[in-house]
């Protein structure tokens, strides 16, 4: 149960962490006309999706020590590791996610606009988003497979349930970010 706890913390801190990176993403060029500025907004949010990664995977390995200690039989170690495999599948997941709604990096001989698409926009959303419940989804089911009570698997469904509302919020709230598009 301690485990599913901490994978359930792990899923909440990976679609906050996604929340925080599909905003900067969505809001990353604010109309400046300085392509440093872009540039290095651009690599301070490829920072902030490195960090929230490293933290998730060494967060997932702390937990496995933990579960790891306190196993006593060998189901109880091997459900520890799938647990630790299936969190660092969903940070892996939601790294990628995050770097693909990042983008294409800014470069500083840009001139001119240097403001994705609308189109563009929305589709780097949409794939982080539907990154965020894959990796939702993969834990989900790490957490069914290693359940062995009803109350585990009402929880594991519980926490999939809040990390897809999550998911939708940081998406909603990506697309409230954008720009309007133009009126013809």
């Amino acid at each position: 149960m301690k485990s599913f706890l901490v994978r359930g913390a792990t899923v909440l801190a990976l679609t906050t962490s996604l929340a925080t990176a599909t905003a900067t993403a969505a809001s990353a060029d604010t109309g400046s006309s300085s392509s440093t500025s872009a540039v290095s907004t651009f690599h301070a949010a490829q920072a902030t999706i490195k960090k929230a990664f490293t933290s998730s995977v060494a967060s997932a390995k702390a937990a496995l020590q933990s579960a790891l200690t306190s196993a006593t039989t060998t189901a109880q170690r091997q459900a520890a590791h799938a647990a630790f495999k299936a969190a660092v599948q969903a940070a892996v997941a939601t790294r990628n996610a995050a770097v693909a709604a990042l983008g294409t990096p800014p470069t500083k001989a840009a001139t001119g606009s240097s403001k994705p698409s609308l189109k563009a926009q929305h589709g780097a959303i949409d794939t982080t988003f539907r990154g965020a419940v894959a990796s939702a989804k993969s834990v989900l089911e790490a957490s069914l497979s290693t359940a062995t009570s009803s109350a585990q698997r009402i929880a594991a469904r519980q926490a999939f349930q809040a990390a897809v509302a999550s998911a939708v919020s940081a998406r909603q709230s990506a697309l409230a970010a954008l720009r309007t598009p133009p009126v013809k």
